[in-house]
Order: structure tokens, then C-alpha cells, then sequence
């Protein structure tokens, strides 16, 4: 009777996969079409910036897919790198479904199969993308010293890395926070502390990935102008942050083109032409989901000869 049971769950499981990854291809397709994403302006390109930047796009997407794997390793799970990269773009455009914990679940799911914990996945899952988000606000922060912005944002995102900071890394603080969100809403938070011995291991491979994707956003912003600073290159990370915390925003849709747009007008450059840019970096950036999506689909296929 419990293998009967096991088989059934694992039957269900399979199949909950299948509609998990039709579901997150299907809201990013919508969301494409209802924000007009596919129809924008012609625009001129340097091909070769052009290509160098989605060269560094596509290569930041396969270094995160070796912060997840390293993520495992810091508590004691050891993962191959196929499966790594399986379990992570198999699930990579989970962020367009509402709630993005799916994305979080999804790469835990397919990296535990029968062997691990779904649960202690998703929870390492999690302190990841925290450890990738709070990096991300970090380089941010350092870029915006450079640019002409409004100082309410500038405080914004100075508050937000703070305390952000000291909640995943003060234990005090930490315990606190959580305490105090139970009183309030009467509910428990649900989110691990990281600490910062997990913060430097982690650290090191997000900051390398997010460097990857900011320079691919600068060459970019560079082949359709030539005459843009370098410090646009902050924006991206900047865009993405803030983009994964409205957490009931599929993707971010809106916010990420809204903040590289501030940046960019603050930089001097035209509005439309920074709007242009915001659409482009979005579609630019999809190519690099696709690019590990694919390479996630070829290395399941490998696995499974």
C-alpha cells in the first residue's frame, strides 16, 4: 500500500512540473504581448557590442547556475553540474507566474528528486536569492554615488540595503524582525537566516554573475549609444533588485524598465531613447532565459540516455 501511495505522489509530482514549466512559459508569452514588448521602434545596433553583450548575458546565466550548485555544497549537499543546471533553467521562467516562489520551489523540486528534501532545497533556494539580491543592491549602491538622482531614492535604496543587511546577517536583528512581524500579522516569516559565513561563500559567486550581466547591459546600452556612461552599467542590477522584491509583479514587468529609465534620464540620456533601451534590455535579457532554458532541456535529455 505506501509503494502504491509513493507512486501515485511521485506521478502527481511529475506531472505538477510539466504544468509549472507550461505555466510559466504561458504568463511570460502574455505578459510579452499585453505590454507590447514585441513591437518597438527600429533601432540601430553595433552588432559586435551587441553580441558581446548577450555573450556576457548568456555566460552570467550559466555562472548562476554554479552559485545554486555552490549553494548546496555550503550545507553539505553535492549536486552535479548538469543537474545544476537542469534544475535551475528547467525553472527559470517561473518568475512570470504571480508570487515568484515558484521559481525558488521549482529549481528545489528538480534538484532534490527522490534523494533530498524539497523543503531543506527550497530553504537553500531561498537564502540564495536573498544572498543575489542583497549583492545586486549593493554594486547598485556604489554605482548611484556617480549619478545625478533624486536623494529620496538615493536614501531608498541606502535604507534597503541596510536593513536587508542587517536582517539576513545580525542574528539580533534578525530574531527581532521576525518577532516583531508575528505580533503585528499574527503569522510567522518563514525566511532563513544567512548569516555572513554563508554571505562570503555565496557572495562571491552572485557578485561574479551580476558583474557578468552589468557589463552585458552597458555594451548594450553602448550599440544603440555609443555616447553613454559606463555608469549606466549600475542600473541593471539596480532594476533587477527592485524588480525581485515587488514580489506580486510577475518578473518585475514595469518596475526594472521604470528604474532603468530614471537612471538613464539621470545620466543625461533622452527619455524615449532610455524608455527604447528599457524595452530592448527586457527582451535582451529574455534571450539569456532562453539560452538556460534550453541548455537545461539538452542536459535533462543527456541525463536521461
Amino acid at each position: 500500500m505506501c509503494n502504491l501511495f509513493s507512486h501515485i505522489a511521485m506521478k502527481v509530482f511529475k506531472h505538477w512540473l510539466k504544468i509549472l514549466l507550461y505555466a510559466s512559459i504561458g504568463f511570460l508569452l502574455y505578459y510579452l504581448l499585453k505590454f507590447d514588448y514585441l513591437i518597438f521602434s527600429e533601432i540601430s545596433f553595433d552588432y559586435i557590442l551587441a553580441i558581446s553583450s548577450i555573450i556576457l548575458l548568456w555566460g552570467g546565466f550559466y555562472a548562476s547556475t554554479l552559485s545554486w550548485r555552490i549553494a548546496l555544497k555550503q550545507h553539505g549537499f553535492i549536486i552535479s553540474r548538469k543537474l545544476a543546471v537542469h534544475s535551475h533553467g528547467i525553472s527559470v521562467f517561473a518568475k512570470y507566474i504571480p508570487g515568484k516562489l515558484w521559481v525558488i520551489i521549482g529549481r528545489a523540486s528538480v534538484a532534490a528528486k527522490e534523494k533530498y528534501s524539497v523543503k531543506v532545497f527550497s530553504t537553500i533556494s531561498l537564502k540564495e536569492q536573498l544572498v543575489y539580491l542583497f549583492v545586486g543592491l549593493l554594486i547598485s549602491l556604489i554605482g548611484l554615488v556617480f549619478v545625478d538622482i533624486n536623494p529620496y531614492f538615493l536614501l531608498i535604496v541606502l535604507a534597503t540595503v541596510l536593513g536587508l543587511g542587517l536582517f539576513l546577517f545580525s542574528e539580533k536583528i534578525y530574531r527581532f524582525a521576525l518577532s516583531l512581524f508575528q505580533r503585528i500579522f499574527r503569522k510567522e516569516l518563514d525566511v532563513p537566516f544567512v548569516g555572513i559565513k554563508e554571505l562570503m561563500h555565496i557572495g562571491l559567486a552572485t557578485f561574479t554573475y551580476w558583474t557578468f550581466w552589468s557589463i552585458g547591459f552597458f555594451l548594450l546600452c553602448k550599440s544603440i549609444s555609443p555616447e553613454i556612461s559606463i555608469v549606466a552599467a549600475f542600473a541593471f542590477p539596480l532594476s533587477v533588485s527592485y524588480g525581485l522584491l515587488a514580489v506580486f509583479i510577475p518578473g518585475g514587468i514595469g518596475v526594472r524598465e521604470g528604474i532603468i529609465v530614471l537612471v538613464l534620464t539621470s545620466l543625461g540620456v533622452e527619455a524615449q531613447l532610455s524608455v527604447t533601451i528599457s524595452v530592448v534590455s527586457r527582451l535582451w535579457f529574455i534571450t539569456g532565459e532562453i539560452f538556460i532554458f534550453l541548455l537545461a532541456l539538452f542536459f535533462r535529455k543527456e541525463r536521461e540516455l
